[in-house]
């Protein structure tokens, strides 16, 4: 199990660092292009690579959690305790990977099925979102009950992102521009998933110093790419008004 842990990690590690470069470069390209759809295809599929294997790490380290992270059990410690505590935070792993997968999946459905929204009301595509809704509250009060900022701040925000994609997917009509919308608003919260897990990562080594600050590594990629997709919902919602 270590060492499919370990590959599944290096994995994790190369599919992100690629989904990081590939996220910027159709952001860059004409929008409708060759270029732009095929990169983001490129992007999609990296991403599903990524949220895989970390769905797949996180499902070992809940199974057999001394075996991966015993290393981490220091002496006087709780053995109980500890399991618990690892267990809790992969678990919240695993969650973030199915929330980087709804994001995903909503932005590339949702060009697929851009004539015919109605589509992404079948039960595969929605199911995802339905579970990430529960799935949230479930860390919330988990947050809330260990007073812990970061669980109740993601507690949150997925199952925010959860019941507008599902009031997305079940509204009875969509103006003409509402899929593109919803189209980069969707990939933009992925990449704020890609950008958070790698700059919360690499600041924990970097800036272990710094405390309780360092849950703004977790929580700037959010705050940012929200006004980025404000920004760009109200441009693309005024150009439909105006059509």
């Amino acid at each position: 199990m270590v060492s499919i842990h370990l590959l599944l990690f290096y994995v994790h590690i190369i599919a992100g660092s690629m989904a990081l470069c590939l996220f910027w470069l159709p952001a860059f390209m004409k929008k409708g292009s060759l270029n732009h759809v095929q990169f983001g295809r490129y992007y999609a599929r990296t991403m599903y690579v990524v949220v895989l294997s970390g769905s797949l790490m996180a499902l070992i380290v809940l199974a057999v959690p001394l075996s991966i992270k015993g290393h981490l059990l220091k002496e006087g410690m709780d053995p109980e305790a500890f399991v618990t505590s690892i267990r809790l935070f992969w678990a919240f792993l695993l969650y973030l990977s199915l929330l980087t997968y709804v994001a995903v999946r909503q932005g590339v459905e949702v060009v697929r099925a851009k004539h015919a929204l109605s589509q992404l009301k079948r039960l595969t595509h929605v199911a995802p979102a339905f579970l990430v809704l529960i799935a949230g509250i479930a860390l919330l009060i988990v947050g809330l009950q260990r007073s812990s900022t970061l669980y109740i701040l993601f507690g949150i925000f997925g199952p925010v992102l959860a019941i507008q994609h599902l009031r997305f997917c079940f509204r009875a009509s969509h103006s003409s521009k509402a899929w593109v919308v919803e189209h980069f608003s969707s990939l933009i919260g992925s990449g704020i998933g890609a950008h958070t897990a790698f700059i919360a990562f690499g600041g924990r080594y970097l800036f272990e110093g710094l405390g309780q600050w360092q849950l703004l590594f977790w929580v700037a990629p959010g705050v940012i790419g929200s006004v980025v997709i404000s920004r760009l919902a109200r441009r693309y919602n005024t150009v439909s008004i105006a059509g």
